[in-house]
C-alpha cells in the first residue's frame, strides 16, 4: 500500500520543471502581446490623425470659414478648434513642419500645422507619426485642401 501512495503525487523536480516551461511562455507570450499593443496604438493614432484632418476640412467648408490644426509638442495633442484634444501615445515618435504664425489666422495655443479655407484650398506644413523608425506623413494640397498621407522612414 506504501508503494500506492507514493506513485500518485509529483515529485519536486516535476513541480520545478513546470513552473519553468511555465514562465517561459508567459515571457514569450507577453514580448509578442507588448508588440501588438505598440502596433495596434500606432494604427489608431494614425486613423485618428488622418480622421481629425477630415474633420477639419469638412467644418471649414461646412462652416464657410478657415479651420486651424495645430500641435501641442510638450502635452503631445494635436489640436482642431472646438475638438477634444487628440492624444499622440509617448511610445510613439512625431516629427512636425509648423506653418509661420499668422495673427489673423491663428491664435490658439500649439504650433500651427495646417489651415483649411472656406473655398476649399488649404496650406500647411507637415505631421508625421512614426513607429520604430517607419510611419505616416500627413500634408496637405494647397489647391484642393486634401490630406496626403505619404508612407516615410524616420530617424529612428
Amino acid at each position: 500500500m506504501r508503494r500506492h501512495s507514493r506513485l500518485a503525487g509529483f515529485t519536486l523536480l516535476e513541480l520545478l520543471v513546470v513552473l519553468v516551461l511555465a514562465a517561459i511562455s508567459a515571457a514569450v507570450v507577453g514580448g509578442g502581446a507588448q508588440s501588438f499593443m505598440d502596433r495596434a496604438r500606432y494604427h489608431q493614432t494614425v486613423r485618428d490623425v488622418a480622421s481629425r484632418l477630415s474633420q477639419a476640412r469638412s467644418l471649414c467648408v461646412q462652416d464657410g470659414k478657415h479651420i486651424t490644426v495645430t500641435y501641442e509638442p510638450q502635452a503631445r495633442q494635436l489640436l482642431l478648434q472646438g475638438q477634444p484634444p487628440l492624444e499622440i501615445p509617448q511610445s510613439l515618435e512625431v516629427i512636425w513642419q509648423p506653418l509661420l504664425r499668422d495673427p489673423q489666422t491663428h491664435t490658439g495655443p500649439g504650433e500651427p500645422l495646417f489651415v483649411f479655407n472656406a473655398d476649399g484650398g488649404a496650406r500647411g506644413g507637415e505631421f508625421t507619426v512614426l513607429r520604430s523608425g517607419r510611419g505616416v506623413m500627413f500634408r496637405v494640397s494647397w489647391l484642393l485642401g486634401t490630406v496626403e498621407q505619404i508612407g516615410v522612414m524616420g530617424s529612428s
